[in-house]
């Protein structure tokens, strides 16, 4: 008959179990412990334009201006003819992580930052829809990228007047470990533009007369509450016809001046922004701001000053 042994108290079930784990591990000596290294693959990712090296090249980008208001996609390269950056000898995983140069979070007007081959078939249009596109997330690992050049496509939406700011982006192998290269995006710039309110139309004077036989200045806007003319987006270069157009004496001499500047009265000289007009010569990098005219006069006849027109032309 087996008997089958009952232990009468936890005391003594816990002293055999301590007994069983002491023979178990009796003369087991550690002796060491080998840790192997990650292998990297065969394959490359590189460029020719990284912003860690000498002249700290940026890419550049395609289209070189935005139209405020507009919403598209714009790539960027690292020359005409060279890539953003190429991956060789097969595929390879790495992890971008981009912001704004000035360390903000990437966003608004950007929406979406892509890569997508450079060479093949379907490179404009949008980014999603280009040869090997692959959406990029930052801090992200992009897995098994193929081998292909690549550029960047960048989707923005509603671009304010400012354009689109620089971004730089920064390639790892791993999670900030083994840095790669970086690169710096551009600012896109909105075009600039010359407006008015009131082409071929009119100007309102002030002061509305002038006295006989007086010396002094006048000026000329659109309207009591609107600009001359604005500049936006940038500075402008123009050229100005008035010859001809009936400005003489007792007119001298002919400016634009910041409409809405610290000083919009007196001289025409020393008003803010002034910048005298010669007629067919190019008023060069007028900067973005709103523009009155000013005309200078001696010795009003007793006609007056007589009425002339301004037209604008640029390149």
């Amino acid at each position: 008959m087996t008997k089958i042994l009952r232990f009468t108290s936890a005391p003594v079930a816990m002293l055999l179990v301590l007994i069983l784990v002491i023979t178990t591990v009796s003369g087991v000596t550690a002796l060491f412990t080998h840790y192997f290294p990650a292998i990297p693959p065969s394959s490359t990712m590189t460029t020719t334009c990284s912003n860690q090296s000498p002249p700290y090249p940026s890419l550049v980008s395609d289209p070189t201006t935005v139209a405020e208001r507009s919403s598209g996609q714009v790539s960027f390269r690292c020359s005409d003819t060279d890539p953003a950056f190429t991956i060789s000898g097969g595929v390879f995983s790495a992890v971008p992580f981009f912001h704004y140069s000035d360390g903000t979070a990437f966003g608004p007007p950007y929406a979406t930052l892509w890569i997508y081959q450079s060479d093949g078939t379907t490179t404009t249009g949008p980014c999603s829809g280009r040869d090997a596109a692959r959406q990029l997330d930052d801090g992200g690992t992009e897995a098994d990228m193929a081998a292909h050049s690549y550029n960047y496509c960048a989707e923005y939406v509603n671009v304010g007047s400012a354009g689109l700011a620089s971004f730089v982006v920064y390639w790892y192998r791993g999670y900030l470990t083994n840095f790669l290269f970086g690169h710096t995006a551009p600012a896109v710039p909105t075009p600039a533009t010359m407006t008015t309110t009131c082409a071929n139309a009119a100007l309102i004077a002030n002061p509305s007369a002038v006295d006989p036989g007086s010396t002094g200045q006048i000026s000329f806007q659109c309207s009591d509450t609107t600009p001359a003319f604005t500049i936006s987006g940038g500075t402008f270069s123009a050229i100005p016809y008035f010859d001809g157009s009936g400005f003489a004496a007792p007119y001298t001499t002919l400016w634009i001046y910041q409409s809405d500047g610290g000083t919009t009265t007196g001289g025409c000289s020393g008003r803010t922004g002034a910048r005298q007009l010669t007629s067919g010569v190019t008023a060069a990098d007028i900067a973005p701001f709103n523009y009155n005219y000013c005309a200078e006069y001696a010795n009003v006849g007793g006609g007056g000053l007589p009425a002339f027109y301004v037209s604008w032309t640029t390149t």
